[in-house]
């Protein structure tokens, strides 16, 4: 469970520095540079894995199945399973809305640039910043994804 925990936390920081992405050079109406600034947003550390901490320890509740017909409760795997299935789905959109933020941003960026250049290179050069600041998202945005890892498994004891 520790890895499960630890490999998220680590892949939510590190999606984290897609909305960090550095500030943009562009080209103002005077032909001189201009810079943006970006804003980064914290995450608890303590996050979506609480819960799942507290089951663990036997501290949560086990919860009852949607359809139970039978009175019977989910087993503590179960309920573990779901609990980390559902803090790995958040973290992997939390990883994606990181993304989709940054590439908005870099989109903004360029529309800003676009307007305020008055020559082929300047719209050449908004253009590379912009396409270069989407690749820096998208390779940020795999090596999160890579490091969350593939979803949890529910393992069954035959």
């Amino acid at each position: 469970m520790r890895s499960v925990v630890g490999r998220a936390f680590l892949a939510l920081v590190v999606g984290l520095v897609i909305v960090a992405t550095p500030a943009v050079a562009a080209a103002d109406d005077r032909g001189g540079p201009t810079t943006t600034t970006t804003t980064t947003t914290v995450v608890s550390p303590t996050g979506p894995y609480a819960s799942c901490a507290a089951l663990v320890a036997g501290n949560g509740p086990a919860a009852p199945r949607p359809n139970d017909t039978k009175g019977d409760s989910q087993s503590p795997a179960e309920t573990l399973f779901e609990c980390e299935l559902k803090d790995y789905h958040q973290a992997a959109a939390q990883i994606d809305a990181a993304f989709r933020q940054a590439v908005a941003q870099a989109r903004a960026q360029f529309h800003h640039s676009i307007r305020a250049a008055r020559s082929a290179a300047q719209r050449s050069a908004a253009l590379q910043a912009m396409q270069s600041a989407i690749i820096q998202a998208a390779t940020v945005r795999s090596a999160a994804l890579v490091t969350l890892g593939p979803p949890p498994v529910l393992k069954k004891h035959a």
